[in-house]
């Protein structure tokens, strides 16, 4: 009994091996929910703004930022003046504390295309191996019927290249399903991703802001200098063991 016991935990445990996976939410009471996301509101003058975790994404952090001008200026708005900085407790004292500035919009949609690159650059790499196998197999063979004039040899040699060609078309296929994968979140980024901007008065203005990830901090305070104010979110990260 104590066997079969043992037998159904490790079997029971390896279907769900746990993971750790990065969880980072709002130091601040309950937002609003949208699309799956919970947004912050601030508001100062005129001025609302809101901040919704989006996820991460290659080790950045994602938000969409939404400025609402409620006032009767223009408001010039520039994501290069976006940063966060490291707490080690929600309430630290950060005006002393070096900024981490976000993400250019730019080398975003510029890792996009480094990711197609090197997608082409497999794709080539297997026409290349796949041409390579199967002539080298079917050279092999076909050497061996010479030597031993069995026809037999010529019809693995035929069944293998096919066997092999099957294998190489197949990873063909699977490197250009991921390219266009890859160009089609690349596009819908480079329409949502936030970039300077003006903000005329009523106007609502959204977008995605990338953030660097830091691995080993507690509380990031994300912030948003919006003309002559500053906007200021805290988030707290934790390491959170999940099992699938």
């Amino acid at each position: 009994m104590k066997k079969i016991c043992l037998v159904l935990f490790l079997f029971l445990w390896s279907c769900t091996a746990p993971r750790v996976v990065t969880q980072i939410s709002p130091e601040a009471p309950e937002g609003n929910y949208a699309m799956g996301r919970e947004y912050i509101s601030l508001g100062n003058d005129g001025i609302d703004v809101e901040l919704g975790f989006d996820g991460i994404y290659d080790a950045y952090l994602v938000f969409d930022f939404v400025i609402i001008n409620g006032t009767e200026e223009t408001l010039t708005i520039r994501p290069k003046d976006f940063y966060y900085v490291l707490l080690d407790r929600a309430a630290a004292d950060s005006s002393m504390l070096p900024p981490r500035m976000a993400v250019h919009p730019e080398k975003v949609l510029l890792n996009y295309d480094q990711k197609i690159e090197n997608k082409e650059g497999e794709k080539d790499a297997n026409s290349f191996l796949g041409f390579l196998d199967a002539g080298i197999g079917l050279l092999a063979t076909t050497a061996a019927f010479i030597t031993t004039e069995n026809p037999a040899y010529i019809a693995d040699a035929v069944f293998n290249t096919i066997g092999t060609a099957d294998y190489y078309i197949s990873q063909d296929k699977q490197i250009k399903s991921d390219m266009e994968m890859i160009n089609e979140e690349k596009e819908l980024i480079n329409e949502e991703i936030f970039r300077r901007c003006l903000v005329l008065p009523g106007e609502v203005i959204s977008g995605y802001v990338y953030f660097p990830e830091h691995f080993d901090t507690e509380y990031y305070m994300f912030c948003f200098p919006v003309e002559d104010q500053l906007f200021q979110f805290v988030y707290n990260q934790q390491k959170v063991v999940r099992y699938d």
